[in-house]
């Protein structure tokens, strides 16, 4: 039997197909009678497919060089690597 603890910690498995066949129909029956984990597993599913496409996204130049620019504009004494912001 699959408690809510397995839902949160199969989550990943179950998303890539990595769970056991036997497992794999545990999870989606106590998905099927537990509200709160489905919950947790759409959030958890959705995170992820968000952070996807936020990596996806491109910056316009324009947009990069004057975020560039004020974040250089901002740093004292740092490197380009590794800046030093200043406390206001």
């Amino acid at each position: 039997m699959i408690n809510c603890q397995n839902i949160i910690d199969f989550c990943l498995e179950y998303l890539e197909g990595g769970l056991p066949e036997d497992e794999h129909g545990r999870f989606e029956r106590h998905l099927a009678v537990c509200g709160e984990c489905v919950a947790f597993f759409e959030t958890y599913r959705r995170t992820s497919e968000i952070s996807r496409q936020a990596l996806a996204a491109k910056m316009p130049t324009e947009l990069k060089a004057a975020v560039h620019s004020y974040l250089r504009a901002r740093c004292v004494g740092g490197t380009a690597d590794a800046p030093v912001v200043k406390d206001e």
